[in-house]
């Protein structure tokens, strides 16, 4: 049984809420990366803040993990025994951001995996970041999760495709 899992995917790709739904599933203890690892104005923490968080789950022997921060890919690559990628479509990554982000300002939902104090952001700057993470990075992402032979590794176009009670028997 899988022990240590990471999620990677674009933003909107719904990493956190997989993670969040792996998490109750097991009852491992979940760490969101974009929690751990920036301020609740989107500013990204120091990198030796970074690596102190980062052995926050990293010494642990169980756990579910949710985030990019390519910094940080290697080291989670290592610890982890399942890496589930996401992989979804740009427009669709754009919809859920946007969707998401109305749900929230109409408080219909809250996000998974930001400090509480944060707010919502969505400015060009994120579209870019957006735009250019499944043009440049998802190709960068898959690749390195190709060239892993000693790694369980699932790639989904939807995470309603993962049958958690198969996965974790």
């Amino acid at each position: 049984m899988y022990k240590k899992i990471i999620i990677l995917g674009g933003s909107g790709s719904g990493k956190s809420t997989l993670a969040h739904k792996i998490s109750l599933y097991t009852g491992y203890p979940l760490y969101h990366l974009d929690n751990l690892l920036l301020n609740s104005d989107w500013s990204i923490k120091e990198k030796s803040e970074w690596e102190k968080l980062s052995q926050v789950f990293l010494s642990k022997e169980i756990g579910v993990v949710d985030g990019n921060y390519s910094y940080t890919i290697p080291n989670r690559i290592k610890w982890a025994d399942l890496i589930i990628f996401i992989d979804i479509p740009t427009r669709l990554q754009l919809y859920r951001i946007f969707r998401r982000n109305i749900r929230i300002k109409l408080g219909l939902d809250k996000r998974h995996g930001h400090p509480d104090d944060s707010r919502e952001k969505i400015d060009l700057n994120f579209i870019f970041w957006v735009f250019n993470w499944n043009k440049n990075r998802r190709m960068k992402t898959i690749s390195l999760l190709e060239s892993l032979k000693d790694k369980k590794v699932i790639k989904v176009r939807n995470s309603k495709e993962l049958d958690l009670k198969k996965l974790f028997q």
